[in-house]
């Protein structure tokens, strides 16, 4: 009971990107690669060194992963990866 009263306030609150209306098929691979980082805590600069990629490129990608999920942010997109089983986090114990 106490997990759903979790998600019912992340819903509330915004927090959940919700069930996934869109597919990761809409992302390019880049995309993908870009929003991982993201979700794994990265600043647009450190994507940018990992990826081999502009910094500039970056920001443009993330503004386009915002665009194509219709998310209104980075915290929303960080939960939707996340939701979408693109990273895996341990339980705590």
């Amino acid at each position: 009971m106490r997990v759903l009263m979790g998600v019912m306030q992340m819903f509330a609150w915004g927090l959940s990107a919700g069930p996934a209306a869109y597919g990761l098929d809409v992302l390019t691979d880049d995309q993908r690669a870009v929003l991982r980082c993201l979700a794994r805590g990265h600043a647009e600069h450190e994507i940018a060194r990992v990826l081999g990629l502009g910094q500039q490129r970056v920001a443009d990608e993330v503004a386009e992963i915002l665009r194509r999920l219709d998310l209104p942010d980075r915290v929303a997109a960080v939960v939707f990866a996340h939701e979408a089983g693109m990273l895996h986090l341990p339980f705590p114990r």
